[in-house]
């Protein structure tokens, strides 16, 4: 979903994935750069296709270890957003490579209801479309938190309070 609003937002999009299968995924999802981060360095593949700058703006769902390689990727003066953990909550990276570059790290939840509204437009237009994987019963929250702690999702999940 991030890699179609990133686009509608007018953004060249670099995602990384751990598997070709997903690799497929993110590309039909429209990203640009697709890295494979089993098999590729993640930084010198985002220097390399920016220039040697690194990106403007990271997204970090990961958090974990991953989140030293996100402020890494960002180029001086870019925005690291952390907004998941699925890697862990415990995170650990080299202070001087966030401050002396000037870069911003920022935390997010959700977003607004302006920004809820902006995404439902755009659904309704056909320019982001939900990218559905599979659909569980509210009761199967833990199992669907598996799947995404596993890597084993492409697109979304989404618990059905009134299923069994």
């Amino acid at each position: 979903m991030l890699i179609q609003v990133a686009k509608v937002l007018g953004a060249k999009v670099a995602t990384t994935v751990r598997d070709d299968a997903k690799g497929e995924f993110a590309e039909q999802a429209g990203a640009d750069l697709v890295i494979n981060a089993r098999t590729e360095d993640i930084l010198e593949r985002v220097k390399e296709w920016t220039g040697g700058h690194g990106a403007d703006v990271v997204i970090d769902n990961l958090a974990g270890k991953v989140l030293a390689k996100s402020i890494e990727a960002a180029k001086a003066q870019g925005v690291v957003v952390a907004f998941g953990f699925a890697a862990g909550p415990e995170v650990s990276f080299d202070i001087r490579s966030l401050f002396f570059a000037q870069k911003q790290l920022k935390g997010s939840m959700a977003s607004d209801i302006e920004d809820l509204e902006w995404g439902l437009a755009e659904v309704k237009t056909g320019k982001i479309k939900p990218l559905l994987d599979r659909a569980l019963p509210l009761n199967k929250a833990a199992e669907a938190h598996r799947l995404i702690a596993d890597s084993e999702v492409k697109g979304n999940i989404v618990l059905l309070p009134w299923a069994d």
